[in-house]
């Protein structure tokens, strides 16, 4: 089908779906366990030319729903659908009147940020990866999580996930420390040297504790440490970035590009774990990826156990990025249904870019009306 790209396309409809999607299972972390459904938010974007874009925000707070509903919805119609500098702006200016502060929205930010990039995709006939600056990937690794157990069975769970095809295995750490190193041990033992093993802990220790335990893990070949120290202690991690080998991933110590730039001003890590919901959307986790490789650092993706939509979104992402060599973790598999008429394609521990306008997805709106249903009984 032909597109005129000429034609100006304004908002003329912004429609928020709250769903509640059941999950299949859950694992443990060393916080607690993981919730046992996806209580989401879908938008759905329509230009005055017809055309639909669909967004995901992932987040457990339900009440960002209404947060939408009440201050974005409506003030967001008639403006030019593709002017992404304005809408972000304009979204700023509403948390700011609201909030006073920035980066509390930003899963709702995100929504329709995705749903804006899906719709201009799809009016100008090309992927979204395309609109972020070309496809660097047709697939990329994804990192399969095990979660919180004993050392055999944390064994157990990683050699099931290498069985079934991945290579890069994702453990939560910070608690006892000999029994994480026992845990490590039992999982490195059981896959074999080639697999890559991703350790968590969640802003576990203070810097010293971080770095004897990290050396200590060390002798078993991990591939990276994940938020070895709390969100707010740059001085810290960049002790640790300092004095282990191993590289080590910001998660919780950034939302926004602003905080993203001084954490890496601060030399606190070596690479960023960008969640789309997290960050903003696409547009802001473009500004990251950029401001990353200013100071030579990579980029890891991820999301908390996404449906369909956000999986898109982030798949496109990732295809996008210069610096994305790390495995991203997508690889949840969790929720009841994805609220895609053909889900997102993984095989063997991989992910693959959807192909065509905008994500390349199609909707399963009876989905979405069923699950929005259960969300609001």
């Amino acid at each position: 089908m032909k597109t005129d790209t000429s034609i100006r396309h304004r908002i003329a409809q912004v429609e928020i779906f709250p769903v509640e999607v059941p999950r299949r299972g859950s694992f443990d972390l060393q916080r607690g366990r993981t919730p046992r459904t996806s209580p989401f938010t879908v938008v759905r974007i329509t230009t005055d030319q017809g055309v639909v874009g669909w967004g995901e925000g992932v987040t457990q707070v339900r009440s960002l729903f209404a947060v939408a509903r009440d201050h974005l919805a409506d003030a967001l119609v008639g403006e030019d659908a593709f002017n992404f500098t304005a809408i972000h702006r304009k979204m700023n200016t509403i948390e700011m009147m609201v909030t006073e502060r920035l980066g509390h929205w930003n899963c709702i930010r995100c929504a329709i940020d995705i749903a804006l990039h899906d719709a201009m995709g799809k009016a100008f006939g090309v992927p979204v990866y395309q609109l972020l600056g070309g496809k660097q990937r047709d697939s990329f690794e994804i990192v399969k999580n095990i979660g919180v157990s004993d050392p055999p069975s944390s064994a157990e769970g990683a050699l099931h996930c290498v069985e079934a095809g991945y290579r890069n295995i994702k453990m939560r750490v910070g608690g006892e420390h000999a029994v994480d190193m026992a845990r490590i041990r039992a999982v490195r033992e059981a896959v074999g040297p080639e697999i890559s093993i991703r350790i968590d802990a969640n802003q576990a220790w203070g810097p010293k504790e971080a770095i004897r335990c990290i050396q200590d893990f060390e002798a078993f070949g991990i591939d990276s440490v994940e938020q070895p120290c709390k969100f707010w202690d740059f001085e810290g991690a960049a002790a640790v970035v300092r004095s282990v080998r191993t590289p080590v991933i910001a998660d919780e110590g950034f939302w926004t590009a602003d905080e993203a730039r001084l954490l890496l001003q601060a030399r606190a890590a070596d690479t960023l774990h960008v969640y789309l919901g997290k960050c903003g959307g696409l547009r802001e986790s473009m500004r990251i990826a950029s401001l990353a490789q200013t100071f030579d650092a990579d980029i890891s993706v991820g999301e908390r156990v996404p449906l369909g939509i956000s999986e898109a979104a982030h798949a496109h992402y990732a295809a996008a990025l210069p610096n994305g060599h790390f495995p991203a973790a997508l690889a949840y598999d969790l929720n009841e249904h994805d609220l895609l008429c053909e889900p997102v394609r993984k095989d063997k521990g991989a992910m693959y870019v959807p192909e065509g306008p905008g994500l390349g997805i199609e909707v399963d709106e009876d989905a979405v009306r069923h699950y929005a249903m259960k969300a609001l009984a």
